[in-house]
């Protein structure tokens, strides 16, 4: 098992978000969390980042008990977090970017930064612009291209579609599926449930910070009572 998260119990100061959220996910397998606006979604995976503390729970990438190392040693395990908001340097290039996400590395990181080229086109023609000047879209294609250039084993990402054309929703869909095919396991925060679980190996429904539904995405599609509660339907 790649990521295993069990138990975690987590928040802000005061009453818990996190209630007891199970999490576990395989190297090259996309896991969605979805969920009403509340749920704990982005507190699962900054727990899992180490960016805010476990009250109960533990984190164990590869079995190994990692809950009380901090994020920036987590980099080093294998785990890019990408957050919703502020998530690329936006007074630099986006070659500048995607250094800065290279800044753990010693060896030479050429062939990484071709390889992000590659799977972000758009980015290669951008190379030298300025990262806050791109669409909505394109930034985002810097924030995950940034996240990638430290090699992840675990690649988080936290509502990499909202605000997006459909267009770019697609292209970022696609990527992530990209992604996970090169044995990264990528887990994704998504308030577009419907889309999100079409590509997703589990999906896990969140409501009030436990596990509401667990499953395949193609089951949770199929239930009906996570159609009506959270696909509109």
């Amino acid at each position: 098992m790649l990521i295993n998260a069990t138990n975690l119990v987590a928040g802000y100061g005061g009453e818990p978000v996190l209630n007891g959220v199970d999490i576990e996910l395989e190297a090259g397998q996309i896991g969605v969390i979805v969920g009403p606006n509340g749920a704990g979604k982005s507190t699962v995976l900054k727990s899992i980042f180490g960016l805010i503390g476990l009250q109960q729970g533990k984190v164990e990438l590869e079995g190994e008990n990692i809950s009380d190392v901090p994020p920036n040693r987590r980099v080093g395990l294998g785990i890019a977090y990408v957050p919703q908001e502020m998530n690329i340097f936006q007074t630099l290039t986006v070659q500048e970017n995607l250094e800065m996400g290279a800044y753990i590395r010693r060896d030479d990181y050429t062939s990484a930064m071709e390889r992000m080229f590659d799977l972000f086109p758009p980015l290669k023609q951008k190379r030298n612009s300025i990262a806050g000047n791109l669409s909505g879209g394109q930034r985002q294609m810097v924030a995950i291209g940034r996240a990638l250039m430290v090699d992840p084993r675990l690649l988080l990402l936290d509502e990499p579609t909202v605000g997006l054309s459909p267009a770019f929703v697609h292209d970022i869909i696609e990527r992530i599926i990209a992604v996970a095919r090169s044995n990264v396991g990528v887990l994704v925060v998504e308030q577009n449930a419907r889309r999100a679980l079409e590509i997703a190996d589990t999906g896990f429904v969140l409501a009030g910070g436990r596990n509401l539904y667990t499953d395949t995405g193609e089951n949770l599609l199929n239930n009906p009572a996570v159609a009506k509660s959270f696909l509109g339907r």
